[in-house]
């Protein structure tokens, strides 16, 4: 039995992005061939999203994939010839309630969408959650924590630079900021960024929305590539 790969998507603050992040990342990893399980514990996006995206079908008359809204990370088996991944949001307030699916990552993805966020010399506990997910991993036999940060911009800023001193620091990699936040708000109609295709009559795509397919598409690929 092959373990399943688990991208645990968090912030060390509420707000910044993690739910609408885990929809459209799903549908990047459907577009690589992966069948995607969703753990969204204490929230109930899953099964709206999944609702959401089966009504969309049913009324364009088209098929696309869906995720399965799973409640433990054991509902799901891995084999070698199955592309299985599991995408965990974790709810901010709870994060140390979840320090045993931090421990089963083998990509974390820390989010936020101010500068402030990442200075975690005033976020010690997501600090300390996450070097006790490192310590359990490596007691696993991974070599270490695939852990990346994700600048959520806004308004025209660009900060994202400014992470490069706690990269070193802390030890994450830097993916490509998402700078279309208002082309991400197509989950509420059950589709995502990755979803929407040129060659498609039923989405109507304006600039903005290929710039995010785009965005997702770069993050999705920068994902697996190791250090």
């Amino acid at each position: 039995m092959n373990e399943v790969p688990v991208i645990v998507i968090s912030s060390p603050k509420s707000q910044s992005g993690k739910t609408t992040l885990a929809f459209n990342l799903a549908a990047a990893l459907w577009s690589d061939g992966y069948h995607v399980n969703l753990f969204m514990p204490e929230n109930l996006a899953a099964d709206n999203f999944i609702s959401h995206r089966l009504a969309f079908c049913m009324h364009q008359k088209i098929s696309l994939p869906a995720p399965r809204s799973i409640t433990k990370l054991g509902d799901v088996k891995g084999s070698a010839d199955s592309k299985e991944v599991i995408i965990a949001d974790i709810p901010t307030a709870k994060n140390d309630n979840y320090a045993d699916i931090f421990s089963r990552a083998h990509t974390l993805i820390t989010i936020a969408d101010k500068p402030k966020d990442m200075q975690w010399k005033l976020n010690d506990s997501y600090l300390n959650l996450i070097w006790q997910a490192k310590k359990n991993i490596a007691a696993r036999g991974i070599k270490y924590l695939n852990w990346i940060a994700v600048a959520n911009l806004k308004n025209g800023q660009n900060w994202a630079d400014s992470l490069e001193d706690a990269a070193h620091r802390y030890g994450f990699r830097i993916a490509p900021p998402l700078k279309n936040r208002l082309a991400y708000r197509h989950i509420d109609e059950g589709y995502c960024a990755a979803d929407m295709t040129g060659n498609s009559k039923v989405f109507k795509m304006s600039l903005e929305d290929v710039y995010a397919r785009r965005e997702i598409l770069k993050l999705t690929d920068f994902l697996w590539k190791q250090k």
